[in-house]
């Protein structure tokens, strides 16, 4: 026997006109934006700014690059924590 179940919907709030207007604007203009960047790009950074990226071998894993020295760890209370 069916029993009768509720179901509540929440509807997100309808974006005013500009807000569409805008947001169709930035996706028209964003391949040409794209497109425009040089084939090669260098950054350049501070010795003491951190460079992370993912473990090919274990992405739950964090590698950081700093000062020369390559530490892996994870993210831990917004930290980083390096493993021994």
């Amino acid at each position: 026997m069916a029993r009768n179940r509720k179901l509540q919907i929440v509807v997100p709030p309808v974006a005013d006109d500009a807000d569409l207007r805008d947001s169709r604007r930035v996706a028209k203009a964003l391949p040409a934006a794209v497109a425009a960047l040089p084939a090669e790009l260098n950054l350049h950074f501070k010795s003491d700014t951190p460079l992370f990226s993912a473990d090919p071998s274990d992405p739950t894993i964090i590698i950081r690059k700093l000062k020369r020295k390559t530490s892996r760890g994870r993210y831990v209370g917004g930290k980083f924590v390096e493993i021994k």
